[in-house]
């Protein structure tokens, strides 16, 4: 049989379509070899009759299946492996395999998973928490931080989908980070939790120093960590830390009881020993003295959070272009810091040595203030 658009000879006369320009071949004459519905070649005879035993082994096919091929049900291994050419297929995961179900495959979201799972821990009574401040600050951050790692990995979620794009900006997941790692600090200890901050705390600063903080375009062109120990700004680092130590220390003296001794009634001839007073206990003792550190007086977190602002200013480039009064706001977080040490703490070694960090910051920020060129 000829083609009727190219003229080619076809070599398999079983072929409906040709295999030189695809067109349609035409029907093949009674008589000649034709393709049976259960793939096997039969010859049609002419008028000769034939059993039916015979008939029923070859069946007849219809002439509208060779006509026209309809649509057939295709299998689901046939659609996997025959896709749209005009969609891409999504590339398969070939990064770490403990991120291979966290959504957007990020470091970051793994994080404020592990976040959200200490501050739900902190509802319990014998876990610690960052207070209703920290808390609120922790959730809608991680909310951002979340949608704008699923925007830019290309995954949708119906929760984060519905943030407007003003609210991504690159300088939100970089004040989180430092948000995460100040209070991973204020959270240090021994137990689940800590373990939980700074896992988290730890995932997020990595992954948001690589994306938003290392590279040309990142922050990194305005500062310059090195800066910190270097003249009267490595002064102001040694506060800083002074300053943070010193949460750790008692700021206010233990309670301790004061009542009468609780005494135990019986017959005359019955005597108690050794009775202990309610201080003595150990459980106690240890309630008491729960509430005495610094981290523990109110606004301790922010207190915090404004000393890393202060090193941040210090870490600016001398090249980046800055507002004059911004030069006198390590003063004014002293000040703060000074009416907030007096309000909460005592003669103690923790105020005593937040003090003497308050003096190192305040050195450096007056001279730096007062001596750079405006």
């Amino acid at each position: 049989m000829r083609c009727k658009e190219c003229g080619e000879r076809a070599q398999d006369p079983t072929l409906r379509y040709c295999e030189n320009c695809g067109a349609k071949m035409p029907t093949p004459p009674p008589g000649s070899i034709r393709r049976t519905s259960v793939g096997t070649a039969a010859v049609q005879t002419t008028g000769r009759s034939r059993s039916t035993s015979t008939a029923r082994a070859v069946p007849a096919r219809d002439e509208a299946e060779d006509t026209n091929p309809g649509p057939r049900r295709v299998r689901t291994d046939d659609a996997d492996e025959h896709t749209d050419p005009g969609r891409p297929a999504a590339p398969p995961y070939d990064g770490p395999i403990w991120l291979a179900h966290v959504p957007g495959h990020s470091p970051t979201v793994l994080g404020v998973g592990l976040l959200g799972v200490a501050l739900v821990l902190s509802i319990l009574p014998f876990f610690a928490g960052v207070g209703a401040l920290g808390t609120l600050a922790v959730f809608v951050g991680g909310w951002l931080v979340t949608a704008r790692e699923m925007r830019v990995a290309g995954a949708r979620h119906g929760l984060v989908d519905w943030v407007p794009d003003s609210l991504l900006h690159p300088a939100v997941p970089a004040v989180y980070a430092v948000l995460t790692v100040g209070l991973a600090i204020r959270m240090l200890g021994i137990g689940l939790t800590p373990l939980l901050w700074l896992g988290g705390a730890g995932l997020i600063g990595y992954d948001q120093y690589r994306k938003v903080y290392a590279g040309e375009t990142g922050f990194s062109r305005l500062f310059e960590p090195r800066q910190l120990i270097r003249g009267t700004s490595g002064v102001a680092l040694g506060g800083v830390v002074l300053c943070l130590v010193s949460l750790f220390l008692t700021w206010t003296p233990g309670r301790s009881y004061s009542g009468p001794v609780p005494t135990t009634q019986g017959p005359p001839g019955l005597e108690v020993v050794d009775a202990p007073r309610p201080s003595d206990d150990v459980v106690y003792s240890l309630l008491a003295q729960a509430y005495d550190k610094g981290w523990d007086k109110p606004l301790a977190e922010t207190m915090e959070l404004l000393l890393l602002a202060v090193l941040a200013l210090l870490a600016l480039r001398p090249e980046v272009a800055r507002p004059g009064w911004l030069r006198f706001v390590p003063i004014a977080v002293v000040v703060l810091g000074l009416v907030w040490t007096l309000a909460c703490g005592a003669l103690l070694p923790g105020p005593l040595l937040f003090l003497a960090g308050l003096a190192a910051v305040g050195f450096a920020g007056v001279y730096q203030a007062f001596t750079r060129e405006a």
